[in-house]
């Protein structure tokens, strides 16, 4: 991926400045991007709208960038899910020996309770599980409101493209629609009040720096 953008830059005689004053991608993301360092890229659609502005800014086919991208995800995923199985399988073994402790300690209660050494204790009922938040999800043809507590640098990425890229105002509000999926990621999270269909439904994050947020769009299918 990277090889093919620098490649590309290099040809029509673009500096990364030039590159990043024309599409408004910061210069770390466009270095990132050429040096394929997926680790300071951010969330994948993220990534994916700063391909297809790149590449349209450098007259390419965007498609074999994404396609470059994609193999290098799933390369990444590959190799940093090895150590996850053998973890799982280890934790594996440790939960059914737990198990099979629980099983024999169980016995033992049960046949000290058949012999009436003890009360057996009555069931407890299990809790009601809680509903989802009113307005939570975002249905077709819905909108998603962000409202501004404070000023805060945000990201909206709208099926996979990036529609705002820089500082919301306190006080004020930008809402979008979406068929497949609507992505957010601000500075401040904690700025930012979110709302779908005029149902506010919390913050977009907690406070502590960066946060990003997906939007699913229910097609109801």
């Amino acid at each position: 991926m990277g090889e093919m953008l620098r490649a590309a830059r290099d040809q029509a005689g673009l500096s990364l400045e030039a590159v990043s004053s024309a599409t408004r991608i910061p210069r770390h993301n466009l270095v990132a991007l050429e040096t394929d360092n997926l680790d300071v890229l951010p969330a994948e659609p993220f990534t994916r709208g700063l391909i297809r502005v790149y590449t349209r800014a450098l007259a390419v086919p965007e498609v074999p960038v994404l396609n470059a991208y994609a193999v290098a995800l799933r390369t990444r995923r590959e190799a940093a899910g090895a150590p996850d199985r053998a973890m799982r399988r280890r934790q594996g073994r440790m939960i059914a020996g737990a198990v099979a402790v629980a099983a024999v300690i169980m016995a033992a209660v049960v046949l000290v309770v058949r012999s009436g050494g003890l009360p057996m204790p009555a069931a407890s009922e299990s809790p009601a599980p809680t509903s989802s938040p009113a307005g939570a999800g975002l249905r077709a043809g819905g909108v998603l409101e962000l409202v501004a507590v404070r000023p805060t640098e945000i990201v909206v990425v709208v099926d996979g493209r990036p529609v705002f890229d820089g500082q919301i105002s306190a006080g004020s509000s930008q809402t979008w629609s979406a068929q497949r999926d609507i992505a957010v990621r601000a500075e401040a999270p904690d700025a930012i009040e979110v709302r779908i269909d005029g149902v506010a439904i919390g913050l977009l994050g907690p406070p502590g720096g960066s946060y990003q947020r997906t939007w699913q769009v229910d097609t109801g299918g």
